[in-house]
């Protein structure tokens, strides 16, 4: 196993975990209540992306800045991740052993490389609710800022493994390796309503996910595994079944090339303080939420074999490890796609019921070679409502479609 090139200290891991503690980050020009646009975008320049600055210098859409929003993870996580930062290391074939709760990797070394696939376990490991319940609306628009597409469903899932605090992991669960589950039910369109599938994720990253489906056409359910690399919805979204919202990334993480870029202050969507997230800029594409000045750690992430897309960048939040964005390129090298998360400030949010970390709100894919884009929104968020193991398994299946 891969050792860690520098040690996790307690005074490290705290520094991590409280990027703030000395002042928010400041930037001349770039001051709360600030918006940037294509008459001021150089004041900016420094702490935008390339490919984001050349958007808003075309007038696509602008940014309104707030202040940075201080938001610690949740006391248990935090006690988690110092008794065991010293536990979790990688194998051979990239996964983690000797892993409990909490960040597995808090201290990263930019020398380290394998630094890169440790931060995406950092997110894969992110304090997360034990459950999360959503209304899920997905919709497709075109270049004319046309909405020819749209999907409404219920999505909940469950989280049982490693878990901190007063949640506990769910025993059957634990026996059999599972970390996730995930209940999808169609509302619309008519033709599809009544559409469901179980998604079950694996701890072991090597085991392939499972999808349980059931057509109220024929009224038979499929068991397969999940493909995805294939497009939602059939292939009418530009999202990657990878990227499904609001999981943001749930790949393999063995069948990627991970690559620690850097650490650095990046001015990016930030917590929303309101229940939901409108769109607005060129064709209704972009979020329009605040955005921050944030600590983030850039991943770049190449596929090992075909890919719709090639290479990736990923912008994981120092704080919180929740994904701000990410940057999709074509085989050929060229910026194709530009994918930003919008999460709501707890506080703002009732659904969260106290649980202080981010909420997922919604999500713009906007492709810019093909014009075109895809946007999601998060109605009515819960976490950690009433919930069972019970509602993630073939009998609930069969119950829901009666």
């Amino acid at each position: 196993p891969a050792l860690a090139v520098l040690a996790a200290t307690p005074e490290s891991v705290r520094s991590v975990f409280f990027p703030y503690q000395d002042g928010l980050p400041q930037h001349p020009g770039v001051a709360s209540d600030t918006t940037i646009d294509q008459d001021n975008w150089q004041v900016a320049e420094a702490v935008l992306l390339p490919e984001i600055l050349s958007l808003i210098q075309a007038g696509d859409f602008r940014i309104r800045v707030q202040a940075t929003t201080d938001l610690p993870v949740r006391t248990p996580y935090l006690e988690a991740s110092l008794a065991h930062a010293q536990q979790a290391r990688l194998t051979e074939t990239g996964q983690v052993e000797h892993y409990q709760a909490g960040r597995p990797f808090p201290v990263l070394d930019a020398a380290d490389p394998q630094a890169g696939l440790k931060a995406l376990w950092n997110f894969r490991y992110r304090d997360l609710p034990q459950t999360l319940d959503i209304r899920a609306y997905v919709r497709g628009i075109n270049s004319a800022g046309t909405i020819d597409r749209s999907n409404v469903g219920r999505m909940r899932m469950r989280f049982g493994m490693h878990r901190v605090g007063d949640e506990h992991n769910d025993p059957q669960w634990q026996e059999k390796g599972i970390y996730m589950r995930a209940t999808f039910r169609l509302v619309a369109p008519a033709d599809q309503e009544g559409r469901m599938r179980i998604m079950t994720v694996f701890d072991d990253d090597s085991q392939p996910q499972e999808i349980l489906s059931y057509n109220p056409l024929n009224r038979r359910i499929r068991k397969s595994h999940s493909n995805l690399l294939a497009r939602m919805g059939g292939g009418r979204y530009d999202i990657l079944m990878e990227e499904q919202p609001p999981l943001y990334f749930i790949g393999y993480l063995h069948e990627y090339e991970w690559t620690y870029l850097t650490e650095r202050l990046l001015l990016l969507p930030g917590f929303l303080q309101d229940d939901e997230v409108s769109f607005g800029g060129k064709n209704n594409w972009y979020p329009e939420a605040p955005w921050e000045l944030r600590r983030v750690v850039a991943v770049e992430a190449m596929p090992k074999a075909g890919h719709p897309y090639g290479r990736r960048v990923f912008y994981l939040d120092v704080q919180t490890y929740a994904l701000l964005a990410v940057l999709s390129y074509d085989a050929d090298g060229q910026f194709a796609r530009l994918t930003l998360n919008v999460h709501g400030h707890p506080d703002y949010v009732p659904g969260a019921q106290g649980v202080r970390m981010p909420v997922p709100l919604g999500m713009s894919w906007v492709n810019v070679q093909r014009e075109d884009a895809a946007v999601f929104t998060a109605g009515a968020p819960r976490l950690n409502g009433p919930d069972s193991p019970r509602r993630y398994d073939l009998m609930e299946l069969l119950r829901m479609g009666k």
